[in-house]
């Protein structure tokens, strides 16, 4: 693709802290000829109503600095990768949970409960084992695998001394019993970009590569292609990556609105930070 130097002033990238995703989508925009804007939000005061790139790709690793972040570019009239609607939707797991179900999509049995009361309660109806997490956090953390009701009074009653309402909130889900793996699949623009199974670590129920999991690419079926485009729609994502497990067909277990993409570069060796650079010269364009 030839050079786009007329671009040079549209494009913002939104960080807190550059990681090798970061760093490879920088690239990727300077391999075609774009010198994008640059923007520690932890540095850098966001103003209202003041003039902004046509398109901020927004990559905070705190949920609310990308949402914010977001908010605040949208409100200048520029085009975020991903919305601040979508960052939060699939940043909160009861609301992207809440926006699967609506749309139809398959989800493991889940239950919301506000209080310890509800929880203990919810127990009863999803069963042993279950799986409990709180709507916020990442790379597995607060997610407890329960077999037994001792355990899981103890948890809840950990759980209860956080301050966060948020925290204190549980996502009771029945436990999907997976052959050693979860999915993950990338979704650019209505289109899957490639899809890697995560295998766990002897002793080790969760399957995110933060915790060691190994990241294996492998070609998606047409249900897998489906679901996950579906998903990305569902939380009006532009650019996302999708978690699915695997048990009688395909479970959506959550969405990613700021997707990690280094493992699965060195899965699928897909390029995917040039993809997103080209989805975004496309969109400069019109």
């Amino acid at each position: 693709m030839p050079p786009v130097k007329a671009f040079n002033s549209d494009v913002e990238v939104l960080y807190d802290v550059p990681r090798i995703e970061e760093k490879l989508i920088i690239r990727a925009l300077t391999n075609l000829g774009i010198k994008p804007k640059l923007t520690t939000v932890k540095d850098t005061p966001l103003v209202f109503n003041e003039g902004a790139p046509r398109i901020c790709i927004v990559r905070p690793m705190s949920m609310y600095r990308a949402a914010y972040s977001a908010a605040v570019r949208e409100a200048s009239g520029s085009f975020t990768i991903n919305s601040s609607d979508t960052i939060i939707n699939c940043g909160d797991k009861v609301l992207t949970l809440s926006k699967l179900a609506s749309a139809g999509l398959r989800i493991p049995k889940s239950i919301v409960a506000l209080t310890i009361q509800s929880a203990e309660e919810a127990c009863k109806l999803i069963g042993l084992p279950l799986v409990d997490k709180p709507p916020i956090g990442g790379w597995g953390r607060l997610v407890s695998l329960v077999s037994d009701e001792t355990t899981y009074r103890s948890l809840l009653e950990h759980r209860e001394m956080m301050t966060s309402q948020q925290l204190k909130t549980h996502i009771i889900q029945e436990y999907i019993k997976t052959p050693g793996r979860d999915v993950r699949v990338i979704v650019l623009d209505n289109e899957v970009l490639g899809a890697m199974y995560r295998y766990k670590q002897e002793n080790e129920w969760r399957s995110n590569v933060a915790l060691g999991a190994k990241a294996v690419g492998f070609k998606p079926d047409d249900e897998l292609r489906e679901i996950c485009i579906k998903a990305a729609n569902a939380v009006k994502g532009v650019f996302v990556s999708v978690d699915v497990l695997e048990s009688d067909g395909y479970f959506l277990n959550e969405v990613n609105g700021v997707p990690e993409f280094k493992a699965f570069i060195e899965a699928t060796k897909r390029n995917v930070a040039a993809d997103l650079a080209n989805y975004i010269v496309k969109v400069l364009k019109r």
